[in-house]
């Protein structure tokens, strides 16, 4: 009874693998034909079929040490082994001839098993170097009875250890099926986080696109209604990466229809007057009042309350492809930006709903992370700078336009120190760019040391850096910058065994922010203060006039 329940559990858990398993493509390669015969029995999706199951259970005893008795509930067993596609080779030529098939015909195999020794041409740890030059996905594992190259000469070709694994010959059937299954899932779940991370950036992007829409946007004059129209389409198609479409204000059952911008790149202009499947199509979106999505064509309401104002759309050749919240969310934008056009204050309560509900988005995207080490390297990858490890400029901008939201709701001020290393040109050439960047490394060490809990910095680019200051007066981040610029000026740099001396100069800006207020804003002011600072002799800090 007892064993009855485990092969069930068993025979479940490899049904349940299996279904995950999208890539089932396994190559074998050894030079004994039973060998091979062994792989194809205990692995293959069809190999054993037209035998009985006594008569397979004999083959897999002669062939690869396979050790089963007769059991029936062993044979239960057996008949609920997740399949495979198996390839076999006797050799290594022949097994990258297999491989180049394959990927000539838009297939990747998983997983390879390889055999070290295999006289008359390359060995097995020649033929893995070689496959993985044509694929280095692939994962491997190396099945042998003798081999004269240690487990530490064989991993030397694999970068990730976790790409390869070792066993001997003669195998049992569990041995080879287990690991078989192992590496397979480990390949396929390689490929979907490797797609996730995928999606992950997209959605980032078309979050950062949002922001970036509503940020340009801001800058328009209050009651220009028709560069703001034009705006909004060409945000809109670069969000679909479309070349034609159209705004259109006021209900298309009456008469009082207006264009109100349109982009018609692909549209002979003698169609535009017909474009009856277009015209439709936005139509039924209004009358949803829901985005829609139809082929190459994309639709938005433009909807305040109950109240619908018009719609936007907009085509792309190919198909659109695109999430409908990030629709929705820039129509909603849009429409409060026409509504509001005439009325500047209140667009800031827009922007303010919008950060919101990013944070909400950029949570629910935070949660599709499946594991804490792919979160933290994705967020490493995407926010900081390779060479210092301090935050970088794209982080810089998010982190701006947080700190910005926050002072305009508290009517603080914001300071920007811009820090630049004196001479960096001359050290490049004299000790060179690896020296100049082992200098920049240790420079945003001592910034990153020196720095309070309230002070944000970044690397900006180049030998630049950037620190962001909230709440504080012109003097008190003079005192900043001049703290920061001794601490450099007392620092010593090892440079080849020899002690060398680098400072800094310092450009200040401090200013009480508006709703139009940006980031290169507040940059080409201090950045003004910095150039002063290196023609009054470098090493110094200067404070933009304050306005």
């Amino acid at each position: 009874m007892a064993k009855g329940v485990f092969v069930k559990i068993i025979s479940g858990v490899f049904q349940y693998m299996e279904s995950y398993l999208k890539n089932k493509n396994i190559l074998c390669v050894d030079d004994e034909p039973g060998v091979l015969d062994a792989y194809r029995t205990i692995l293959g999706e069809d190999g054993d079929q037209g035998m009985s199951i006594r008569d397979r259970l004999s083959a897999r005893r002669r062939r690869g040490g396979v050790d089963i008795k007769e059991d029936p509930s062993k044979l239960e067993m057996i008949q609920s082994q997740p399949s495979f596609r198996v390839l076999t080779a006797s050799s290594g030529e022949e097994a990258l001839e297999i491989v180049q098939h394959e990927i000539s015909r838009g297939r990747k195999i998983a997983v390879g098993f390889f055999d070290m020794l295999m006289p008359g041409g390359i060995d097995g740890q020649e033929t893995i170097s070689r496959i993985r030059e044509l694929d280095s996905q692939i994962l491997c594992a190396v099945v042998t009875a003798y081999t004269d190259r240690s487990t530490m000469q064989i991993g030397k070709i694999f970068e990730n250890q976790e790409d390869w694994l070792y066993f001997n010959k003669p195998f049992t059937m569990g041995e080879l099926s287990q690991s078989a299954l192992h590496l397979v899932s480990a390949w396929n779940r390689r490929r979907r986080e490797e797609a996730l991370v995928s999606q992950l950036e997209a959605v980032r992007e078309d979050l950062f696109g949002i922001l970036n829409f509503v940020h340009d946007l801001n800058k328009v004059p209050p009651m220009l209604l028709e560069p703001l129209l034009r705006g909004v389409l060409d945000h809109f198609l670069r969000l679909l990466d479309g070349r034609d479409g159209f705004v259109q204000l006021g209900d298309p059952h009456h008469s009082e229809l207006i264009i109100g911008a349109g982009c018609f790149g692909q549209i002979s202009v003698d169609t535009i007057s017909s474009m009856r499947v277009q015209w439709d199509f936005a139509g039924k979106s209004m009358h949803s009042r829901s985005p829609m999505l139809q082929g190459d064509m994309a639709a938005a309401p433009l909807q305040v309350g109950n109240v619908i104002q018009g719609v936007i759309f907009a085509q792309r050749s190919g198909g659109v492809q695109q999430d409908l919240r990030m629709l929705e969310m820039f129509a909603s934008q849009a429409v409060n930006m026409i509504r509001n056009s005439q009325m500047y204050q209140e667009l800031h309560n827009t922007n303010v709903q919008l950060t919101s509900t990013l944070d909400k988005l950029q949570q629910t995207t935070g949660q599709l992370v499946q594991s804490e080490e792919l979160r933290t390297q994705y967020e490493k990858l995407t926010y900081y700078d390779g060479l210092t490890s301090l935050p970088n400029r794209r982080y810089l901008e998010v982190y701006f336009t947080q700190t910005l939201s926050h002072c305009l709701r508290q009517q603080h001020s914001i300071a920007c120190l811009m820090i630049d290393v004196d001479n960096f040109k001359v050290i490049n050439d004299t000790l060179g760019h690896t020296m100049g960047d082992l200098i920049l490394q240790e420079i945003g060490k001592v910034l990153s040391e020196d720095k309070r809990g309230h002070e944000f910095i970044s690397r900006y680019g180049g030998e630049e850096f950037v620190m962001l200051l909230e709440d504080i007066s012109p003097e008190n981040a003079m005192k900043v910058a001049q703290r920061i610029r001794g601490e450099v000026e007392g620092h010593t740099f090892n440079a080849k065994g020899e002690s060398l001396k680098v400072t800094i100069s310092i450009g200040v800006a401090v200013l009480t922010p508006t709703m139009t207020t940006t980031l290169t804003e507040i940059i080409d002011k201090a950045d003004s203060a910095l150039y002063e600072a290196k023609n009054s002799g470098k090493n110094c800090c200067v404070l933009a006039s304050v306005e």
